[in-house]
């Protein structure tokens, strides 16, 4: 087939794919790696079949292109980003595997894989490794809050500290990172450092539940009972599902403004979550 040859099919496909008629552009494509081994259009087939919804027809025709390509590398770096847009965690990990020992960027990704599947201290280890090689790399500081997220999540407060900490350098002003810090510093029981991150989590995204309830969290152990009243009772407008927990602590907020039909109001809510969840038996107890 001729350059011209090609190039007239790509417009096609072009055009085809401007009216969005995406199974003509990829019969075009389809036919074309027959004959032309070039990865640019085997890119583009996968692409196109992930935008269609065919994962598992996107993966095969990369592992095509790997399996023609020796060496590979950048190819099954490909594949692994391919496969982590689309939840594929369990894949993801096993093809960039194959290439984390000349590949730093392959440890940061499944480093994310294992963080996605909870798997905290594998994740942990993988993030580990990627900021020893990474160098300068522009995911060094994202791994940081990564990091700071999973110390969170093992309990180790002090290391997630560390992390976060780290992470500031170019990551100031990013919500999740300021949210890392408000909890770190709450579970640290270090109520006052938590209020500037989480002042600042709030600013940044407004719209986001876990974030007013941490706020009332914190404002709850200041003693700063109004606005800890106001921070709970938003974060139960914005979300479908509100823990025992969170009802106590709203109606403990309104017993100490002596609001007490209120206060009783969400102790009931909060037992008929969970029936046995003692602070809100105790505390209703002691307002009747």
């Amino acid at each position: 087939m001729s350059e011209e040859q090609i190039k007239n099919k790509l417009k096609l496909v072009s055009q085809f794919l401007s009216e969005n008629k995406n199974l003509h552009a990829l019969q075009i494509l389809n036919g074309l790696i027959l004959e032309v081994k070039d990865k640019e259009i085997y890119f583009q087939i996968a692409e196109l079949y992930e935008s269609m919804g065919f994962v598992e027809s996107g993966k095969k025709i990369l592992l095509d292109l790997i399996e023609i390509n020796p060496p590979n590398d950048k190819f099954k770096l490909f594949l692994g980003q391919y496969l982590l847009r689309n939840s594929k965690w369990f894949d993801a990990i096993e093809i960039l595997n194959e290439i984390s020992v000349s590949n730093p960027t392959s440890l940061f990704l499944i480093g994310y894989s294992y963080m996605m599947l909870k798997e905290f201290e594998l994740s942990r280890e993988y993030f580990k490794r990627f900021i020893k090689s990474a160098g300068d790399s522009e995911f060094k500081q994202e791994a940081n809050i990564y990091l700071a997220n999973i110390e969170y999540e093992l309990n180790q407060f002090n290391s997630a500290l560390h992390y976060a900490k780290n992470a500031q350098y170019l990551y100031a002003d990013f919500w999740e990172l300021n949210l890392i810090l408000a909890k770190v510093y709450y579970s640290l029981e270090m109520f006052t450092h938590a209020i500037t991150p989480i002042q600042k989590a709030l600013k940044l995204n407004p719209k986001e539940a876990i974030v007013k309830e941490f706020a009332g969290k914190i404002y709850f152990k200041l003693e700063d009972f109004k606005k800890a009243e106001n921070y709970f009772t938003e974060f139960i407008e914005m979300s479908s599902e509100v823990s025992a927990e969170i009802y106590t602590l709203l109606a403990k907020s309104f017993l100490k403004q002596r609001k007490s039909e209120e206060a009783k109001l969400f102790f009931e809510l909060a037992l008929n979550i969970d029936p046995a969840y003692s602070p809100a038996m105790i505390a209703k107890k002691e307002l009747i």
